[in-house]
């Protein structure tokens, strides 16, 4: 990982590497959805479009660490669901 794009803002306490991400103008929907109510089949599509921006995105590994470091909870993250990200997390504590 590049030093410089982890490095954290003092002021903001946010990682520089958001900067660089491919996710940035992108609407927060497309990465967490608008409310509970939407279909299944209408969330893995959306879900599928977003790891789709992940997979070009230069800091998709720098944004997964971060989401697993901080255990984001909702939305997609370094291209990883959060049902994806706990599954990561559970084999992590496992010896």
């Amino acid at each position: 990982m590049r030093e410089s794009v982890l490095e954290t803002d003092i002021t903001t306490g946010q990682g520089k590497w958001r900067e660089e991400a491919a996710c940035l103008h992108c609407s927060a929907i497309l990465f967490f959805g608008g409310d509970d109510s939407e279909p299944q089949a209408e969330r893995r599509g959306r879900e599928e479009e977003a790891k789709r921006v992940c997979a070009c995105c230069v800091v998709r590994e720098e944004c997964l660490q971060f989401a697993l470091s901080t255990r984001e909870s909702y939305g997609i993250w370094g291209g990883l669901t959060e049902i994806e990200r706990r599954s990561i997390l559970r084999k992590q504590r496992v010896p």
